[in-house]
């Protein structure tokens, strides 16, 4: 077989652990107790580390031997689930003779069947199990009734946003019938629980799932309860297919769905953000949105209201928006001296009576100013002067003489 490569020293309870031992909290406490020694010194203390090769490692006395890496291929029935309770069980009842710490590759409800890795090699088990070494697990799933691929898409869909943006590629329908349909989906990390849920929202669903691949191990003519050890050449091909997936040399088999795969424009791959406020930009009321809907003509300005509608637009096309509402005078008809009454210029400018802030006699240029000056503001009004106070203000001043 194939022995686990040197990586160099590591942690007793890891390395215990590995040995068959028990769990690695298990094998803390034998660290703990006293019972474990290193080179003929005993150990209690946590963190200690060791080279299995290069050191003596004992337990109770006697040294500790790693075992070989075991691999085996089983072929899971439904009706009992392969959770972390039951997968010693499991192992027990389908993997045969006496091996140390043998634990199962990934897990399958009750209702699921199909393929199961069993080994002791905790390097070969994380790489096949982890999301980010890229490695594809194979589904067939049997549904009822007739799957269409519109139908598909939405199941997509609703599987995207379940797993949270979850990696798998696009469903395979394989076999599609009125009483039942086939269908393939290969993911690339563990499917959610709620998979039969979406399935049933859409009205078909589940009867089976079945596991048919795990990365370079295929189910393949396995019958249901048997179980087989790996010969030879599967092990090397497993090998190497977890150091190229270690090295990241693995790549998806295909594209994995994305929200553009399951209906959204190709040229928005975002969702619009509106500009302003809480419903966006204004788009103009009801009735002038059926007003460019129609191809209604408009008026050209306020003078025209009264009379026939005129085309703004270039060409023989009517503009796109909705007259403006006919004042009170509309019904009377155009004024015609209004229409006659020549155009206004510009006031001539005034001097300096009215004006406020300004020199007096200075000629104003611009927009000229209302008769009535502007009133003060609160805070510039004064009280009104008293009697006395006004005589004394013109006491001494040179009277007009006739």
């Amino acid at each position: 077989m194939h022995p686990e490569v040197d990586s160099g020293k590591e942690r007793l309870q890891k390395l215990l652990a590995r040995a068959g031992f028990g769990s690695r909290r298990a094998c803390e406490e034998l660290i703990v107790d006293g019972r474990v020694s290193v080179n003929g010194t005993t150990v209690s203390v946590l963190g200690t580390q060791a080279h299995i090769s290069h050191d003596v490692v004992t337990v109770d006395g006697e040294r500790v031997r790693m075992p070989q890496n075991t691999y085996w291929l089983a072929h899971k029935p439904p009706g009992r689930a392969v959770s972390e309770r039951e997968a010693e069980r499991f192992i027990q009842d389908f993997i045969p003779g006496e091996h140390p710490r043998l634990f199962t590759v990934g897990r399958l409800d009750k209702g699921s069947s199909g393929l199961m890795f069993v080994t002791n090699d905790g390097r070969v088990a994380n790489i096949l199990t982890h999301p980010r070494y890229k490695v594809p697990k194979s589904y067939h799933i049997t549904v009822t009734g007739e799957l269409r691929f519109a139908t598909a898409s939405q199941i997509e869909r609703a599987l995207y946003y379940t797993m949270n943006g979850g990696r798998f590629e696009r469903l395979r329908i394989l076999k599609s019938a009125s009483a039942r349909s086939l269908i393939r989906l290969t993911a690339y990390e563990g499917l959610p629980g709620a998979l039969r849920d979406i399935f049933l929202k859409y009205d078909h669903p589940i009867k089976q799932i079945e596991r048919v691949r795990v990365g370079p191990l295929e189910l393949g003519e396995m019958q249901p309860g048997h179980s087989r050890k790996m010969h030879k050449g599967e092990i090397d091909a497993l090998i190497e297919y977890c150091r190229k997936a270690e090295a990241g040399e693995l790549e998806y088999e295909h594209d994995l769905v994305t929200p553009l795969k399951f209906g959204r424009d190709a040229h928005a791959p975002e969702f619009k953000r509106k500009d302003t406020g809480h419903r966006g930009p204004s788009a103009g009321g009801q009735k002038k949105v059926m007003a460019r809907t129609h191809g209604r003509r408009t008026f050209s300005n306020r003078r025209d209201r009264g009379g026939p509608p005129v085309d703004n637009r270039p060409g023989s096309h009517a503009h796109p928006t909705r007259p403006p509402k006919a004042s009170r005078y509309a019904k009377r008809g155009p004024n015609p001296e209004f229409e006659a009454r020549p155009e206004r210029g510009p006031r001539p400018p005034r001097s300096g009576r009215n004006q406020d802030n300004r020199d007096e006699g200075t000629l104003v240029v611009g927009k000229p100013h209302r008769n009535r000056a502007k009133p003060p503001s609160f805070g510039d009004r004064k009280k009104p002067m008293s009697d006395r106070a006004i005589r004394r203000k013109h006491m001494g001043r040179p009277r007009d003489r006739d």
